[in-house]
């Protein structure tokens, strides 16, 4: 089974940094068609390059979404696959090409242009904080050995 883990996020945001950092620690160690790959970089050019690639069985998407939770909490979810309304799609396309990072324009956007495999899961992870600078609040410090057990249990499905 062929499996991406996506790692979302800006690395110098604090517990925004969450998805690369994951991508850094856990790709060294995946091994048996797990690739992982650090996604702070455009949707669209993420979707063009899905394209020009073996097709994936399964893609696991890693992020810190500031929804109104708990800090720290892990939610883990299997992708829907569900769009908005067209305009909102056009509107979130125009975002990831200016610049914007975020779990929900990738999955949007992604989804929009038909990359991705029918099993997509999401593991979000409620932010603490999100300023700029280094290293990550002690709440998502103290998770992320339960974050790394979560992505990789995704890979093992």
């Amino acid at each position: 089974m062929r499996v991406l883990v996506c790692g979302v996020g800006y690395r110098f945001l604090r517990d925004g940094a969450l998805g690369p950092y994951v991508t850094d620690t856990l790709g060294p160690q995946s091994s048996n068609g797990v690739e992982f790959e650090d996604l702070g970089y455009h949707p669209v050019g993420f979707t063009q390059n899905l394209e020009e690639r073996q097709a994936y069985d399964r893609i696991v998407f890693l992020g810190a979404v500031a929804r109104g939770r708990e800090p720290g909490t892990v939610t883990t979810y299997r992708w829907a696959h569900e769009l908005p309304s067209p305009k909102e799609v056009q509107d979130r396309v125009g975002d990831s090409v200016t610049g914007t990072i975020n779990l929900d324009n990738l999955l949007i956007v992604s989804e929009a242009f038909k990359v991705l495999p029918d099993d997509v899961w999401v593991v979000e992870v409620e932010p603490a904080d999100e300023n700029w600078g280094d290293g990550f609040s002690p709440v998502i410090e103290a998770k992320l050995p339960e974050i790394e057990e979560t992505v990789w249990n995704l890979t093992r499905r």
